[in-house]
């Protein structure tokens, strides 16, 4: 096989894992961040009486889901954003 063309699919393959372990990273990162909103939310309804901020919580949980599988997607979808 030619040089040039070995270079060219090594090259492929280690952006494919880096990009791999990128997206894994941000995922990753997003679910901790999401089980600490979870967390604090737990404690704000043992609480009582922080309704307003516990929906607030969850606001803020659903958006970071959504970021989540966009990661997963790999791309955006304005259409979808509309319907979905």
């Amino acid at each position: 096989m030619h040089e040039s063309m070995v270079e060219e699919i090594a090259e492929n393959r280690g952006y494919d894992r880096g990009f791999t372990a990128g997206t894994k990273h941000a995922h990753d990162l997003l679910s901790n961040y999401v089980q600490w909103f979870k967390d604090y939310r737990a404690v704000l309804e043992d609480e009582g009486g922080c309704s307003h901020d516990v929906n607030l919580f969850q606001k803020h949980i659903n958006v970071l889901e959504n970021a989540k599988l966009l990661v997963r997607k790999g791309h955006w979808d304005s259409d979808e954003a509309r319907t979905g």
